[in-house]
Formats: C-alpha cells, sequence, structure tokens
C-alpha cells in the first residue's frame, strides 16, 4: 500500500514538475507592451515569423521591426523569444540622449568582444571606455580631418574616378558593372592611410592592374601582378567582416566568435594587421622621442590618427618623468584600431553604393544635383579638396543627408535599460534590451505626445517636425528638398538638419565615433563623381532596392552604369 501511494505521488509529482518546465518554456512578454498574442501562446514565440521574414529580406534587423512594430502599427512592441529568453523590445522612435537609463547592449557587446576584446565597440560604459574615448577625441576634429584625412581622401577618389573612367571607355563601355569592391578598395586606402599615415596602394595597384589586362587582352584572373605588400590587409580585413557577420547569425554568436578566435584563420589576421600597425607605430614612436617636450605640443608633426594619440601619449609620459610605455603592446590601442579599420571603411563604401542606386533611380535629381555643383564650382570638373569643403551648396548637403537616411548602412542600436525607466509611457525593466530603429523608410507611427518623455518633447518643440508635416511623407522616396527650407530674407534655399526625424549614425557618447570622417569622405565622393560621372539607367533585373545585412546594410545588386562627362 505505503509502494503504491509513494508510486502514485512519484508519478503526480513528476506531471506537476513537467506542467511547470513546460510553462516555462513559453515566452514572458513585458507586462504593457505590445506584442502579437498569438505568439505567446507557442514555445517558439515570434522566433517562426522572424526566419520567414529574414529569408524575405536577408535583413534581420529590418525583421525585427518588420514582425513587431510594423505589423502591430504601435510605436514600441515587443519580440518574443522562449522563455529562456527575456523578449526584445523593438521601438519606433529614436531614443539617444537618456545615457543614465540606457548602455551598450549585451547582444551587442557579445558579437564584437571575443574578437576585440578591448575595443570600445566591446564595452560598457565605464569610466575606462570615457578615458579611452577623450584619448582619441581629438582625431575627428574638422581641422585635424581636413589636415591628417582630407587629402588622403580627395587622392583616393580621384583614383576611383581614373579607374571607372578607364572601365567607361574598354571592357565596360556601356555595360554595367558590380561597383561595392571599387568602393572598398578606395576607403580602404582612405581609412588605412588615415589610420597609420602609410599608404596601402590598393587603388593603384587595381588601376594598374586594369591597365595591365586591357593592353595584354588577357582576362582579369589572366593577369598576375605582384600586390603591393600592405594590400594584404584587404584580404584580413575582408575576412574580419565575413567571419562577424555570419557568426552573428548562428543561434548562439558569443560562443561562435570565441571559436573563431581559435582558428589559424582569425590568428593570421591579428598578427598580418598587427605586424603592420606596430610597425607604423614603432616609426612614429621614434621620431617622436627625438623631440623636446616643448616641440611635442606641436600638432605640425601628426600626419594621422596614430600620431596624434602617440605624441599626446609620450607628452604625457615626458611631463610625469616617466617612460613612455610600448604601444604595441598596448591592447586597447591596437583593439581600437581594428575597429575603425573595419567600421571605418566598409559603413563608408555601402552608404555610396545605395547613393548610385538612389542616383540611377532619380535621374532628375542626379541632373539637378550636377546643375548644382556646376554652378558653385565652375573653373574644373576636379575642384580642390578646400573648394569642395568650403562651398556652401544647400542642395548637396541635402542630397548628402538624403542619401544617409534612406541608405541605414546601420539599421539599428541596441540599448539595454541599466534602471527601471519608460519608453512612450511603456515601463522598461532594469536589464530588458531594447532595439531602436535609426533607419526611418517608412510613415512614422503615430505617437501620443502625453507618453512623449520631456526630452522626447523639447526635440519636437526645438526642431519642429510633426506627423503631419510634408517633411516626414513618403520617407520611403529619394527627395532631398524635404531638408531645404526657403529663407525669406535672402529669397534662397537653407540646409536644415533638422527637418526630418534621422539618426544615420546614432547618438550620444555611443553614436558613431567616424561620423564627421565618413560625412566629409561621402560628400568629396558625391561631389567629384557627379561633376565627372552620369549614372545611367541600368537593366530592369538590376534595378533592385533589396539589401543584405552583415555587420552594415548594402545592396544587394551594387551595379552601375556610367558615362564619363
Amino acid at each position: 500500500m505505503d509502494a503504491t501511494i509513494l508510486r502514485t505521488f512519484a508519478i503526480g509529482a513528476s506531471a506537476v514538475a513537467v506542467i511547470v518546465i513546460w510553462r516555462k518554456l513559453y515566452p514572458k512578454p513585458y507586462p504593457g507592451i505590445p506584442y502579437v498574442e498569438a505568439s505567446a501562446q507557442r514555445i517558439s514565440g515570434d522566433i517562426p515569423h522572424l526566419m520567414e521574414e529574414m529569408k524575405l529580406t536577408d535583413e534581420a534587423t529590418n525583421s525585427m521591426f518588420a514582425i513587431s512594430t510594423q505589423k502591430l502599427g504601435t510605436p514600441i512592441a515587443q519580440v518574443l523569444f522562449p522563455g529562456f529568453a527575456r523578449p526584445l523590445i523593438t521601438v519606433e522612435d529614436i531614443v539617444v540622449r537618456r545615457q543614465k537609463e540606457f548602455d551598450k547592449s549585451p547582444m551587442a557587446v557579445q558579437i564584437f568582444e571575443p574578437m576585440f576584446p578591448h575595443g570600445s565597440l566591446s564595452q560598457f560604459t565605464t569610466p575606462k571606455l570615457k578615458e579611452q574615448k577623450r584619448l582619441w577625441a581629438d582625431v575627428m576634429k574638422v581641422d585635424f580631418l581636413r589636415k591628417a584625412a582630407g587629402p588622403k581622401i580627395y587622392t583616393a577618389m580621384l583614383e576611383l574616378l581614373e579607374l571607372w573612367q578607364i572601365k567607361a571607355s574598354s571592357i565596360y563601355e556601356d555595360k554595367p558593372f558590380s561597383v561595392i569592391d571599387d568602393f572598398k578598395n578606395a576607403t580602404l586606402d582612405v581609412i588605412w592611410a588615415s589610420l597609420v599615415g602609410n599608404e596601402s596602394g590598393i587603388m593603384r595597384f587595381e588601376i594598374e592592374k586594369l591597365k595591365e589586362q586591357i593592353a595584354s587582352g588577357k582576362g582579369k584572373d589572366g593577369i598576375k601582378m605582384k600586390a603591393p605588400p600592405s594590400a594584404a590587409i584587404k584580404d584580413e580585413v575582408a575576412y574580419v567582416e565575413h567571419a562577424i557577420a555570419k557568426n552573428a547569425r548562428t543561434p548562439m554568436p558569443t560562443w561562435a566568435q570565441k571559436l573563431e578566435t581559435y582558428t589559424p584563420r582569425y590568428r593570421k589576421f591579428r598578427t598580418t594587421i598587427s605586424s603592420k600597425i606596430s610597425q607604423a607605430m614603432k616609426d612614429s614612436v621614434h621620431r617622436y622621442e627625438r623631440l623636446q617636450a616643448g616641440a611635442l605640443e606641436d600638432d605640425a608633426f601628426d600626419t594621422c590618427m596614430m600620431d596624434l594619440v602617440l605624441r599626446r601619449q609620450i607628452l604625457e609620459a615626458k611631463r610625469k618623468g616617466e617612460a613612455p610605455t610600448d604601444p604595441t603592446k598596448d591592447q586597447y590601442m591596437l583593439d581600437e584600431m581594428f575597429i575603425m579599420l573595419v567600421g571605418g571603411h566598409d559603413s563608408t563604401a555601402n552608404a555610396l553604393a545605395w547613393f548610385l542606386r538612389f542616383m540611377e533611380l532619380y535621374p532628375s535629381i542626379q541632373k539637378d544635383l550636377r546643375t548644382e555643383l556646376e554652378a558653385a564650382l565652375p573653373l574644373s570638373k576636379t575642384p580642390s579638396l578646400d573648394q569642395i569643403l568650403d562651398a556652401n551648396i544647400p542642395y548637396l548637403d541635402a542630397v548628402c543627408e538624403e542619401s544617409l537616411r534612406l541608405a541605414g548602412t546601420s539599421k539599428g542600436n541596441l540599448r539595454q535599460a541599466v534602471t527601471d525607466t519608460e519608453i512612450l509611457g511603456c515601463r522598461i525593466p532594469k536589464g530588458a534590451e531594447v532595439l531602436l530603429n535609426l533607419h526611418i523608410n517608412h510613415p512614422l507611427l503615430p505617437v501620443d505626445d502625453l507618453k512623449r518623455s520631456t526630452s522626447s518633447k523639447a526635440a519636437i518643440d526645438k526642431h519642429g517636425y510633426r506627423l503631419s508635416d510634408t517633411t516626414t511623407s513618403s520617407l520611403s522616396l529619394f527627395d532631398p528638398t524635404r531638408w531645404l527650407t526657403r529663407d525669406q530674407t535672402t529669397d534662397s534655399d537653407v540646409f536644415n538638419p533638422y527637418a526630418v526625424p534621422s539618426l544615420a549614425f546614432g547618438g550620444g557618447l555611443r553614436g558613431c565615433f567616424g561620423r564627421k570622417l565618413a560625412t566629409m569622405e561621402f560628400r568629396i565622393a558625391v561631389v567629384l563623381l557627379i561633376l565627372n560621372i552620369e549614372f545611367l539607367e541600368l537593366p530592369q533585373e538590376l534595378k533592385s532596392m533589396l539589401a543584405s545585412e552583415a555587420i552594415f546594410r548594402q545592396p544587394q545588386k551594387p551595379f552601375a552604369r556610367v558615362r564619363v562627362l
């Protein structure tokens, strides 16, 4: 009798345990935040919808918003996962300045931490991170960029023009060709030279290789030319971009990234790039160590970003009477340079590829832009660097801003609530992860102004945009005029950078560090390309606006058909 009771009790307890465990597997939505109710009734939550959407678009971030906020028609929602994982809160409205309430998301940190553990992308907001950002802050001052990066950008874009002029007059005459590799080569030349001061020679090598291909009559694969030694960085950067993007899409991205760091291929990447950066560091240190402390105050010796940072470190050590530390062993500096190298070229290359898509799809805008540039810069098709940067051309500013807005190379931003707070009237518990939409390419979802935070209301009052404004309608279209207002005094157009809610580079302490470099590079490229090349209509099969999302978002069909002017 006792054994029977025990068996019955054990069976009952087991059944209860199974039921409890089974229930724990179901998603646990945050209260008060909209979600798809049917998803809460299945263990897999929103995952089936997410996988289906990703197959259609090849964009993970866009898919998150498509199955949540955009499906529900609300500016805030949540994506549900099985019960062992918290929901992800998605927000269509923009959260920028609430730095005491939100920090870097663990999910975002885990993508980069295994490969670059000491880089700023791999850190939460700590005194160490702020110190690291202060060390690098001055390399993004406009005057320094004009001196150290501007000439390098200008040279790289002239070489890009030369390459395309050769293509247009020979093997690609009246034929479309892919532009993404050319843009990546040019922007890699720029960031490498701006970062360490040495020329990589990648663009020049591509030009000479194409000339040899044409002269010999051989195909591209039949040309055997020795690449410059520094061109090895191209293969290494391409590898790490692919590895990060591939591993981030796996079910366990953190472990996938960690395992990647044990592979011979990853060790080759670290060894190759570290050796080239270390040699450039040693050259700079030897030069600066021979200078007196007074001379070290003069930034005339800085030829690149690394120079400025190293000079300040050496100057600080001399002031303290200490021997400078060996920068080649400074993992914080090396990892930061790795991140700048990878992010500093890929994002701009993708943005420029999107710009060409817009110019091909909107030929009247391309024509208007060329007319404005020719009127403002009439003396040459290759105006000087200073002329390009100093010219006041509101329509150019508007085209650049609209391109960056609609390109959406960085689709979203992950943050974590570090305290209990609210967004648009919804309670956000401490520890919740929030995905913010940076790519505003659809009609803005209605928001009850009574639920907005004080800072949100202040931003609207300051910048004046409202849902009823024409500037916020048809946001899926490319329309630079939405950024222009009429000055009644001068009866001329004025560029208004706050005309539309847009955040292509993020914002605040955790915003894109290289924003000023990227916008300078983008402006120089746009001016030189539009003045020298007409972008012609593509075949229908290449007109796609579909994107693929890796680290950044790039066109699936990054092609151009060009005519030299």
